[in-house]
């Protein structure tokens, strides 16, 4: 098995395929922009199918995974919802077989689908042979027993970013040095996820020979959305893996969207702080 990050999503090619794993779309947060900030944005999913065929092409891929959140608003009862989402979702089933597993946005998402996508529950499914199984999950519930099988366990739901600042500072007349926000980069995460922990949260007895697995946190695909700002000291995730510390934040790895090391969470952390610490107090 490997795994390629590119463009906010995953591909993880086994013997003879490979599939796509995006996550967090969030069709539709457009409208709550404009509706509750007054604030107009140009539509995504154009994008966003452009750039999953880009994906699905590069990569030759036979299966295209959402892992959660396809739409914004919970319910289904808007504009965007029936207008977009269905065809939306029949291109994508054209690029490749489609697969959603429904995350907590997801509420009755199966009305605006095409019947030939595939949508499972939420605790989750397994992919790949049996020595190299993938477990997926949107992140906000539980797994079910099964999945604890996967050596490998990839979710969405945080979309973790980096926080960015920049040195506002121009000498020339006479202005010191200030640090101002300037946006987010969206990052994966690798997390350690303690199996036992998670066995014992959901009732299933523990395994002492299969402790943990690897634990990938995706970010949002959709380029409008941020998240959690793993640098900043006070961020946490949600979900039950991380409320129940059955993986930790702070000990995780951090790489590009295109899968560069970037260090770990601690590691950011401390340096963020120390940015903080140098810069002086206004006059």
């Amino acid at each position: 098995m490997e795994t390629v990050f590119d463009d906010r999503g995953m591909v993880v090619t086994f013997d003879n395929s490979s599939v796509l794993l995006i996550s967090d779309l969030h069709l539709g947060i457009e409208e709550e922009l404009a509706e509750s900030r007054g604030v107009h944005f140009p539509y995504q999913h154009p994008s966003m199918l452009e750039r999953i065929e880009v994906l699905v092409e590069k990569y030759n891929i036979s299966h295209l995974l959402i892992i959660g959140d396809v739409k914004h608003s919970i319910l289904t009862d808007s504009y965007y919802n029936w207008e977009i989402i269905p065809e939306f979702m029949k291109t994508l089933s054209n690029y490749a077989e489609t697969t959603v597993i429904p995350g907590n946005h997801d509420g009755d998402l199966r009305a605006l689908l095409p019947r030939n996508i595939d949508v499972t529950d939420t605790y989750g499914i397994l992919i790949g042979p049996t020595n190299e199984k993938v477990g997926l999950l949107h992140g906000h519930s539980w797994p079910a027993g099964h999945i604890l099988d996967a050596k490998l366990i990839v979710i969405g739901h945080n979309h973790p970013t980096v926080r960015r600042f920049r040195d506002a500072s121009v000498p020339e007349i006479g202005r010191s040095s200030r640090k101002r926000y300037a946006g987010t980069v969206p990052v994966v995460l690798r997390s350690k996820l303690d199996k036992n922990c998670v066995r014992n949260a959901i009732g299933a007895l523990e395994i002492p020979d299969d402790p943990e697995c690897a634990l990938i946190t995706l970010p949002s695909f959709n380029k409008l959305l941020s998240g959690v700002s793993i640098n900043y000291p006070k961020s946490v995730f949600l979900g039950p893996f991380f409320e129940n510390k059955c993986a930790h934040l702070s000990d995780s790895e951090v790489y590009s969207i295109d899968g560069i090391f970037l260090g770990s969470v601690e590691w950011l952390r401390e340096r963020f702080n120390e940015m903080i610490k140098s810069s002086p107090s206004r006059d």
